[in-house]
């Protein structure tokens, strides 16, 4: 008994740590969820490994300033003995002892390793770059995802409440051919009607947890069903006051391209890129150039392991290399960094139109849905007054059965298109700051 008492609590523990580490009480707010996101998402990892990796080669390139230095030491043994000479001595042995250390610093190698350091700096701040761009696109796509996620949601209440007023109605019209005021072929049609709203509350509940699914694979979490979004500050309409306000703040399409020029990561990022290869340019060339080093080399050899001091050997020195012929292999270098310059500068120059057809695209995006907010209210507001006009001429037996419906159907394609407008402005003002490169956390 005492047994199954503390495996009970065992699982009651298990079950509570569950949900507390598992689900955060009364959902997912929009910030949670980025920086969720932000943790756990595949992509944004590997931004960040790509930034490690480019790192490895700045250090690589401050370490050409460095003296190279190494040691080895040899022993080895022959099936006959050796015979050797050392001063008034005559040696006999099978072994032979050598060790050696040596040391070598480059001083002038035409600039090469100046060159090398600032093309690895270059390149590290343009993975950076690319990374704080990969971050501004998950933060992005993780905003329009939990948008996406609270429509489904606001459409599955509006098919819902639309159930509710076809089987309110199907009740009505069943009392009113009890007393023969309509024919039993509206009752008929308005089950039809119910019918094709139950499955309409399926779908819609249906594309709910797809999106929620979408939403948690997006943040890096495995599925569950438990799995549920918090929405008290996301607006559940836009206010005229609030269009107006955002547009103010935008300006002309001029200010905003020069905006998103000056701020946008992957410009940033092109930018370095086309300095890297500058760089690059200048490193091939160096070949050209002679270069200059310093050498110094310690070593011993002997037969036996004795007289360290009296058989050793220092020799340092420098060394002048001059190139003469390389069979035009410097010169194909050159020639290959100096093409790869130029496409640097045209993918710069690609990019500046790109974002410049993004903004515009995005302030399109914004004219229109703007204008879809408007017209989604007033098409609510008259097909409010519709239906409640088809209701009371049905009831009065003055209108049809299809007059009704038809209303109804209207009045929740009106209460859609509003749930529909209403996000998809948020979706498109989050869509405004992604492309002017704006940070969206």
């Amino acid at each position: 008994m005492n047994q199954i008492r503390t495996l009970l609590v065992l699982l009651a523990v298990v079950l509570g740590a569950t949900t507390a580490f598992g689900q955060v009480p009364g959902g997912y707010s929009l910030q949670q969820c980025v920086e969720t996101g932000l943790k756990n998402n595949i992509e944004i990892l590997r931004a960040r490994n790509s930034v490690d990796r480019t790192s490895t080669f700045k250090t690589q390139a401050f370490g050409q300033f460095l003296p190279n230095v190494s040691a080895s030491a040899t022993w080895n043994r022959s099936d006959e003995a050796q015979i050797a000479f050392r001063g008034n001595d005559f040696l006999r042995s099978r072994n032979y002892y050598s060790y050696n250390v040596q040391a070598g610093l480059t001083l002038f190698d035409g600039m090469r390793n100046f060159n090398s350091v600032d093309q690895s700096i270059f390149d590290y701040n343009a993975a950076e770059e690319s990374f704080m761009r990969t971050r501004q696109m998950i933060v992005f796509s993780i905003q329009q995802s939990f948008y996406n996620v609270l429509r489904m949601e606001q459409l599955t209440r509006v098919a819902e409440s639309n159930l509710e007023r076809s089987r309110g109605q199907l009740d009505r019209i069943r009392e009113m051919n009890t007393v023969g005021s309509v024919p039993l072929a509206d009752v008929y049609r308005q089950q039809v009607v119910v019918g094709n709203d139950e499955l309409a509350v399926i779908e819609a509940r249906n594309n709910y947890r797809n999106t929620l699914v979408d939403l948690q694979a997006l943040l890096g979490l495995s599925p569950r069903p438990d799995f549920s979004l918090a929405s008290e500050n996301v607006p559940e309409s836009i206010e005229p006051s609030e269009i107006t306000r955002f547009r103010a703040e935008l300006g002309s399409f001029e200010e905003l391209l020069n905006e998103a020029v000056s701020r946008r990561s992957d410009f940033k990022q092109a930018e370095l890129t086309l300095k890297s290869a500058e760089k690059g340019v200048s490193i091939a060339r160096a070949g050209h150039y002679p270069s200059l080093s310093a050498f110094a080399q310690y070593n011993w050899n002997n037969l036996e392991l004795k007289d360290f001091t009296e058989y050793d050997r220092f020799v340092y020195g420098l060394q002048l290399s001059v190139p003469i012929l390389s069979n035009f292999q410097v010169s194909g270098a050159a020639e290959r960094s100096e093409i790869q310059r130029m496409d640097s500068e045209y993918s710069l120059e690609q990019l500046r139109r790109t974002i410049a057809t993004e903004v515009m695209k995005a302030l399109n995006a914004l004219e229109s849905s703007e204008k879809n907010v408007d017209i989604s209210v007033k098409k609510l507001q008259s097909a409010r007054e519709d239906q409640r006009i088809a209701q009371e001429r049905y009831s009065l037996g003055s209108g049809t059965l299809l007059d009704l419906i038809t209303a109804n159907a209207n009045l929740t394609l009106a209460e859609a298109d509003v749930v529909n407008a209403t996000f998809n402005y948020l979706t498109v003002q989050k869509q405004m700051d992604y492309q002017l490169g704006r940070n969206l956390n």
